[in-house]
C-alpha cells in the first residue's frame, strides 16, 4: 500500500467557508484580462472575519510529492522579491500548486499583504502567522504555525462549512464573545506539525472528546466511523497522506489556563510522559464549528 496513513480513533475537523467567504480577485492590476481562475475546489477566497477560516484545499493537491517538495524549498527563502513578486517556485507551474500557494499565503501573510505571480495573479494574506516571510526565510516556529493553519484548511469531501480557528498566537485573537464567533459551539479538532520539513509524516491531528457525543446525536455509529471520516477529510483521494491521527486530544495535549494546547506525537504515553520521548508542539490550532454544520461537515457519518 503506497499510502502512509495512521488511523486511530481520530478525526479531523477541517471546515470550509461557504456563504461567509468572499471570492478574491485572481489578477493583479497589470494582469491580462483573460487570466484563468485557479482550477481548485473553489475560487480563491478570503475570510471576512479572522479567525474564521475558509476551507477548500484539496488533499490531492497538497500531498502531491512535487508540491510538498516545492513548498519546503519555498520556506527556506523569502517568499517574494522585487515588487512583491513571488520567488520562483514550481508551485506556480500547475493549478494544484497554485492552490497550495494560495492557502499557504493566506495562512502566512496578514490581510493587508498581497504577493503576485509573474502573470500578475494576486495571492492575498489573511491570518498573518508569518508576515515577515516576504523578506526572509520562515523560522521553525513560523513553519509550524503556517503548517497547522494549512492542515485545518484541507478538505477532501467537497462539503463547505465555516470553521473557527483558535490557538496561542496573536493572529487568532478576536472578540470571541461576540457574533459571529459565539455561533461556533462544537469543539472539533486540533492540528499541528511541520509541512516544511522532509519526512513521510508532516502533521498530526487529534479530536476533542466532546465531538464524539455530538456525533452520536446524529447517528450511533458515527463515533465508530471517526477514523475513516478523518481520512476522507484530510487525505481525500490522495495516494499518499502525511497526517498521523492520534485519537483524543486528552491523550496527547496539555492545556494552559487560556485553553491553549501543547501537544506531542506519542499518545500512548500520555500528555506528561510523551514529551520526554518525542517532539512536542506549542504551535497548535484547534477548530470549532456550528452545531448546525456537523452533518454537512461529516456527511459520511453513519454511512461508512
Amino acid at each position: 500500500m503506497s499510502s502512509t496513513r495512521f488511523i486511530a480513533v481520530g478525526l479531523l475537523g477541517a471546515g470550509v467557508f461557504a456563504a461567509g467567504c468572499a471570492v478574491s480577485s485572481d489578477t493583479g492590476p497589470d494582469a491580462p484580462s483573460d487570466t484563468d481562475p485557479l482550477e481548485t475546489a473553489e475560487l480563491p477566497i478570503r475570510s471576512a472575519a479572522v479567525p474564521i477560516g475558509c476551507n477548500g484545499l484539496l488533499p490531492s493537491d497538497f500531498w502531491a510529492p512535487a508540491n510538498r517538495t516545492a513548498l519546503r524549498a519555498l520556506g527556506q527563502r523569502a517568499l517574494a522579491g522585487a515588487n512583491d513578486v513571488v520567488a520562483p517556485t514550481a508551485l506556480l507551474g500547475t493549478s494544484g500548486g497554485k492552490s497550495v500557494l494560495d492557502y499557504t499565503v493566506r495562512c502566512a501573510l496578514s490581510s493587508d499583504q498581497v504577493v503576485y505571480g509573474p502573470d500578475g495573479r494576486e495571492f492575498h494574506g489573511s491570518f498573518g502567522f508569518a508576515p515577515e516571510w516576504t523578506e526572509r526565510a520562515l523560522t521553525p516556529s513560523e513553519q509550524r504555525w503556517v503548517s497547522a493553519c494549512i492542515f485545518q484548511h484541507l478538505n477532501g469531501t467537497g462539503e463547505h462549512v465555516d470553521i473557527l480557528l483558535q490557538g496561542g498566537h496573536p493572529a487568532l485573537d478576536g472578540p470571541l464573545n461576540e457574533e459571529p464567533y459565539t455561533e461556533f459551539v462544537v469543539h472539533d479538532a486540533t492540528m499541528y506539525g511541520n509541512a516544511f520539513l522532509p519526512g513521510t509524516i508532516a502533521g498530526y491531528a487529534c479530536i476533542d472528546p466532546d465531538l464524539t457525543g455530538q456525533l452520536s446525536a446524529l447517528s450511533l455509529s458515527c463515533p465508530l466511523d471517526l477514523g475513516l471520516l478523518s481520512l476522507e477529510r484530510l487525505c481525500g483521494l490522495a495516494s499518499t497522506c502525511g497526517i498521523a491521527f492520534l485519537g483524543l486530544c486528552d491523550l496527547t495535549c496539555l492545556e494552559d489556563a487560556s485553553g491553549n494546547q501543547t501537544c506531542h506525537t506519542l499518545p500512548l504515553l500520555g500528555p506528561l510522559l510523551g514529551p520526554l520521548l518525542g517532539p512536542s508542539y506549542s504551535e497548535t490550532i484547534r477548530s470549532e464549528v456550528r452545531d448546525s454544520d456537523l452533518l454537512p461537515l461529516y456527511n459520511g457519518c453513519g454511512l461508512l
